[in-house]
Parts: C-alpha cells; sequence; structure tokens
C-alpha cells in the first residue's frame, strides 16, 4: 500500500504522457496537474529577453528549415524506440486531470493546497515560481534531459554530444528548488545514442532512461530512504541550437 501521495505536474506533450502511463503501472497518482502550451507569442517574446534578437533568428531558422528534415530522417528510428522501450502516449487517465493555464498561476496553487500531496513529479513545465514550490510541504522532482548541473537548460543530450562530452549524455532526476535545474540530484542515467539517432530522437532516449532511473528512485523517496547529492559546479544554461550552431558543429 503506498502510503504517500503523489501529483503528476506537466506539459500536455508526448514525453509527458510516456512519463505518466509509465508511472501509473506501478505507482498511485492522485491527480494530474497538466498546464497549457505556452503560447508562440510569450515564448519568442521570453527568449529575445533572454538570450537576444540574433540568437532567437537563428533558432526559428533551425527550427523551420532543419528539425522537419531530421524528424523525418528518424521517423523509423522514432517508431523502434516506442516500441523498444513501450512509451505509451495515451492521454492522461481524464478522472484524474486537472487543467490549468500554467503551473504558476492561483488555480495552480490551489489545486496543490487542496490536494495536499507529499511528493510532485514535474515534467516538461515552465520554470517553477518561489510562490508555488512554497505553497505545500510537498517535495517537488523533476525529470531534466540532461546531466546537472553541467547542462542545465534545454537538449542537454545534444549540447554533451555538441561538446565532445558524450559520456554526459543522460537524464537527471532531481529535486526543485528556486533555481533552474540546480536541485540535488537523486539519480543520473548515462545513455549512448546510435549513428541512427539524431536532435530528434535524443530526447527520446533520454526520456526512456529517465522513466527507469525514476521508477528506481521513487520507492526510496516514498520510504524517506535516499540519498540525494548537490553539486558545487554551477554549470551552464543551454537553449536550442541556432542554424549556424547546428551547421557549424553537426553531432549527426
Amino acid at each position: 500500500m503506498q502510503n504517500k501521495k503523489i501529483v503528476f505536474l506537466a506539459s500536455d506533450c508526448e514525453s509527458s504522457r510516456w512519463v505518466y502511463n509509465a508511472i501509473i503501472k506501478d505507482f498511485e497518482i492522485a491527480a494530474a496537474i497538466i498546464e497549457r502550451p505556452i503560447s508562440k507569442k510569450v515564448l519568442f517574446k521570453g527568449r529575445l529577453k533572454r538570450i537576444g534578437f540574433f540568437r532567437v533568428m537563428g533558432q526559428v531558422m533551425f527550427s523551420i528549415l532543419l528539425v522537419p528534415y531530421l524528424r523525418k530522417k528518424a521517423s523509423s528510428r522514432k517508431a523502434s524506440l516506442i516500441d523498444e522501450y513501450q512509451l505509451n502516449d495515451a492521454y492522461f487517465d481524464s478522472a484524474a486531470t486537472l487543467q490549468v493555464t500554467s503551473v504558476n498561476d492561483e488555480a495552480c496553487k490551489q489545486l496543490l493546497q487542496q490536494i495536499q500531496p507529499d511528493i510532485i513529479l514535474v515534467n516538461g513545465t515552465r520554470i517553477i515560481s518561489k510562490k508555488i514550490l512554497q505553497c505545500t510541504a510537498a517535495v517537488f522532482i523533476n525529470m531534466h534531459v540532461g546531466i546537472t548541473p553541467r547542462y542545465r537548460g534545454s537538449h542537454g543530450g545534444y549540447w554533451a554530444l555538441y561538446n565532445n562530452d558524450a559520456e554526459n549524455f543522460g537524464t537527471t532526476i532531481h529535486f526543485v528548488d528556486t533555481g533552474v535545474d540546480t536541485g540535488a540530484v537523486l539519480q543520473q542515467a548515462f545513455i549512448k545514442p546510435t549513428k541512427e539517432d539524431n536532435f530528434t530522437t535524443y530526447p527520446i532516449l533520454q526520456v526512456a532512461a529517465g522513466i527507469t532511473a525514476l521508477k528506481k528512485v521513487l520507492p526510496e523517496v516514498l520510504r524517506n530512504e535516499y540519498n540525494s547529492k548537490m553539486n558545487s559546479e554551477k554549470g551552464m544554461m543551454y537553449y536550442q541550437p541556432t542554424l549556424w550552431q547546428y551547421l557549424t558543429k553537426s553531432t549527426k
């Protein structure tokens, strides 16, 4: 009998559905709180503020000109990985799913306070505000597709390969704090992509490995018998590559 209440806090995306459907096979999820996708306008403005017009335009060009080609090239590989790791894209259980505009809005805060979970599993959300982190006594646990703190932000697997650091291609299960991917590490999984993989399949490998790691560490958290480790290394924040970054030094 599971003695602690778990809430799944995630964005409405394919990887979140993979994680959710894998976890509910072995653990009881009291509720799934799902945030709506960030609008492209808001996302664009946020990126402009953080990294500037030149890099954002490079990211847009990469997304428009290269990602569709890479996705098509790796379509059979994606299907093979989904089958190999039995990744299930079925939608969240409707009876236990609650929709919010953002994980940081008042509605999400009220839901968490109402449910009173012990553990909140996070996947794919925007950065969670201090207000939300402090509104409940629950611990927040995130799956990050990258090895932290070395590869914080986006596309950690790709950037590890880009930096000739293939031994740090992997996934981190960590507590969420007020920083960005800076919380204490519970578990890390390291993977070796094949020559068939590219930018669009790296995250699939990382999520699959992350699911295994999460299933391993979650019983320890439920028993309050886990070991976590802080790292003094600050690492770097990474974002989606620009067109010229990818073409100058392509990992595949």
